[in-house]
């Protein structure tokens, strides 16, 4: 009979140990009697209930739900804005996790500190560094939402090495942020070494999908790829969050599918910026803006060329002159440009190419118009008025558009962007990257 281990040394909690196992010489009696002791231990602990104390054991903290169900016990580190503050609400009352500390990287003021109140009420403790984020090791894993290559490689690099000295039990990074492919193939290379899961995860529906959550039809898609096995393991707690889809196991399909959402989201954007400045030049008296305006491109809309970059972004900005919500320039310049280097990666024709990285120079060309002011994507429009829509070709020629080579190009629109947004853009993260920033 195959023991799984030594029983003749092994005690399980709140048990006697295991009879021991009779020499050679003594009788048959005596060797029935350890078999059937045997059988009755083995038959105890058999299966997954010897794997999980056997493998296990060290994390003997593990919280458990109402129904006495554990739960997965996590830590979060990012900005509690509108895409990720929206999880204390949706994890609350506990169920399928529950997060015991939030490492907050936001901002004060507005939406931010209700969702701080709302973690408050979830129970998670707000801490300063990450040593006190990981504490002594009594966590699954870190969710992180958090920047760009440029600003989530450092938390990426020493989330891994304090996980790594403190949890005995595959402790786990979950990345939400949008990063590029490189970066998640070169993240999750790094974590492996450190004998750590990564998986990155974007999430695309904007706010109000974050809002929403996994019980409403319209709640934000997560993008999942990776590990399947940690993709299973955490699947009840992203249904909670949104809807989940798994992309395969690599490492950075979750990347490329969130950027492939991009190429409809900024062609989407660009189509419906064009129309409203045509609708502004040829029936709106050359002015942006009202009630006409909004009733005729809501009714054209419904038409094969239709966006939901019109819903989402531009009739905020034409009905009620809402330009500051939305899809954040900051960020979005800097997936645009992830975007443009895929494209050129995978050998698509030029024109597509440049579109791409025509789009992210507008965006560049809005930041440094509108220095520190929170401007959304659809504010594009003000700028292509035929007024002023020379600043923005010459912005455009001096930064590189009608170069005849693409990596000039492409690198001529990193070089514009305000220094900030520039540092977050990494294009090409490596391995020793995190390994040097570890150190």
């Amino acid at each position: 009979m195959a023991l799984p281990g030594s029983l003749r040394h092994c005690v399980m909690p709140g048990q006697q140990r295991a009879r021991a196992c009779p020499s050679p010489g003594r009788s048959v009696c005596a060797w029935r009697a350890w078999i059937g002791s045997a059988q009755e231990f083995t038959g105890r602990y058999s299966g997954e209930t010897w794997r999980r104390f056997h493998y296990h054991q060290p994390n003997n903290r593990r919280t458990k739900n109402q129904q006495g169900n554990l739960m997965l016990k996590l830590a979060y580190v990012g900005g509690l804005g509108m895409m990720a503050g929206p999880a204390a609400v949706h994890l609350t009352p506990c169920d399928v996790a529950q997060v015991v500390r939030v490492h907050d990287r936001g901002s004060a003021g507005g939406l931010r500190d209700q969702y701080r109140a709302e973690w408050d009420r979830h129970g998670a403790a707000r801490v300063d560094s990450f040593a006190q984020l990981v504490g002594d090791g009594d966590i699954d894993g870190v969710v992180v939402c958090a920047g760009k290559n440029g600003d989530d490689l450092p938390l990426i690099a020493e989330l891994a090495s304090l996980l790594m000295a403190r949890c005995k039990d595959s402790p786990f990074i979950l990345h939400l942020s949008t990063v590029s492919p490189d970066f998640a193939e070169a993240a999750s290379r790094y974590c492996r070494d450190k004998k750590v899961s990564y998986a990155n995860y974007p999430l695309t529906g904007g706010p109000l999908g974050a809002k929403l959550g996994g019980a409403d039809p319209k709640g934000m898609l997560i993008l999942a790829s990776g590990d399947e096995a940690l993709y299973q393991r955490v699947q009840p707690l992203l249904q909670k969050l949104g809807h989940p889809r798994y992309f395969g196991s690599s490492p950075s399909a979750g990347s490329v599918t969130k950027l492939i959402g991009h190429c409809l989201v900024f062609n989407g954007l660009v189509g419906i910026a064009t129309g409203t400045a045509v609708h502004s030049e040829y029936f709106n008296g050359h002015q942006l803006g009202g009630d006409a305006q909004a009733d005729f491109l809501t009714f054209l809309n419904g038409g094969a060329g239709g966006t939901r970059q019109w819903d989402v972004g531009m009739r905020k900005g034409v009905k009620e002159s809402i330009w500051d919500a939305g899809f954040s320039i900051h960020h979005a310049v800097v997936d645009a440009i992830y975007l443009a280097k895929l494209t050129q990666k995978l050998g698509l024709p030029r024109f597509a190419v440049q579109s791409i990285i025509n789009t992210a120079l507008a965006f560049s060309y809005v930041l440094d118009r509108y220095p520190g002011q929170v401007v959304a994507t659809h504010a594009i429009v003000r700028e292509m008025l035929h007024e002023i829509a020379g600043d923005l070709d010459l912005f455009m020629e001096k930064h590189g558009a009608l170069g005849k080579d693409l990596t000039d190009n492409l690198n001529a629109c990193i070089a514009s962007l305000p220094k900030q947004v520039c540092d977050s853009v990494l294009l090409t993260p490596r391995v020793v990257d995190f390994a040097e920033i570890a150190q």
